[in-house]
């Protein structure tokens, strides 16, 4: 039988749309879950490569640690303890190692590594442990790193840069830091352009202070509606080098990064919280616009969405439906940073690439 346009029309697209592997983009937003940027370490040894190897095996620990902070409730650790991992254990949970930055002598190495962990052996450890495992990944924030009056212009840059290289992007609600042009007192009518850009509904300001061997953070957070009073974090300066402030200030956004994700937890952990499911109508000319949603939601699959599915097909468009955490304002702003509209119509919502 002679095949028609129509039918030809239709096959291309039903392979397109079947290249469109939501589980693997669910598996891939996970497993970034499980990978931890920005590990510092700093190692001596009797030379350079048993330094280097001194390095990575600290790196392992400490990232390993910062994973099951990250995974798991303050509550369950305090329970029943940090894991224990020693040696060659490694080997099981270490998937790989990217080298973000290093440098080296004959007896020391210094390096910025991210370590990626291997899911479904890390979590089999922790369970067997009794630790509840929570990976759900929830809604970015936007986080503006400030620097209060009689801050040294080395050491603004310093706060800033323990945020940009700390690896927060990875964390279960993603931390988004602010551009650098975002200062001044808390305010979201200041904030909020860049909040949208982030797709997030707040902003959190994290303003540095250091008195003495004192750094304190501020941390407020500004929404449309909100104005909350988060606290302060302190570190002490243990040393006047720029190595102790650095780490000083790195301890900061650590606890200020904890708080945020402890909110989030706590929160998955009870099964509330915004979000929802959405069945979406994506509607496209070509080939080209259904590979640009496609990719959109694929990459909003590392930070709100999940559980993508493709329910129908048709020549001008396919039904696609998709569970998402936040709001329905950050989901669609996270789409629109990648260059396609989520907009409600009679029909329900709708999918588009962006006119330009």
């Amino acid at each position: 039988m002679k095949a028609t346009p129509w039918a030809a029309f239709t096959a291309l697209f039903l392979a397109a749309l079947c290249a469109f592997a939501p589980g693997a983009a669910s598996a891939q937003a996970r497993d970034n879950v499980y990978a931890v940027s920005g590990v510092y370490v700093d190692e001596t040894a009797a030379n350079s490569a048993a330094a280097q190897q001194a390095g990575f095996t600290a790196a392992y620990r400490m990232g390993f640690e910062r994973l099951v902070r990250r995974i798991t409730t303050p509550a369950d650790l305090a329970a029943r303890g940090m894991p224990v991992v020693e040696g060659n254990a490694f080997d099981l949970l270490v998937m790989s190692v990217d080298v973000e930055e290093e440098r080296r002598s004959s007896t020391r190495y210094i390096g910025r590594l991210t370590i990626r962990f291997n899911p479904e052996t890390v979590t089999a450890r922790l369970r067997q442990q009794g630790l509840t495992v929570i990976d759900m990944r929830g809604p970015p924030m936007l986080i503006a790193p400030i620097s209060g009056a009689g801050i040294e212009e080395e050491t603004a840059a310093l706060w800033r840069d323990v945020w940009t290289q700390g690896g927060f992007g990875n964390e279960l609600a993603p931390l988004r830091i602010a551009p650098a042009d975002l200062q001044g007192a808390p305010a979201w009518d200041v904030a909020a352009p860049y909040a949208q850009q982030a797709a997030s509904a707040s902003a959190i300001y994290a303003t540095l202070r250091v008195q003495g061997s004192t750094a304190t953070a501020q941390l407020v957070e500004v929404g449309a509606d909100t104005r909350r009073d988060r606290g302060e974090v302190s570190a002490r300066i243990q040393g006047s080098d720029a190595a102790a402030l650095r780490a000083a200030l790195a301890s900061l956004a650590d606890q200020a990064n904890a708080q945020v994700q402890a909110d989030w937890k706590t929160r998955a952990a009870v099964g509330v919280g915004p979000g929802g499911r959405i069945s979406a109508s994506a509607l496209y000319s070509d080939q080209r616009q259904w590979e640009q949603i496609k990719s959109a939601l694929e990459t909003a699959a590392q930070t709100m969405v999940s559980e993508i599915r493709i329910e129908a097909v048709g020549r001008e468009g396919a039904l696609v439906s998709f569970s998402f955490s936040g709001q329905e304002q950050q989901l669609a702003a996270e789409l629109a940073r990648r260059g396609v509209t989520l907009e409600r119509s009679a029909n329900g919502p709708v999918l588009r690439v962006a006119r330009r």
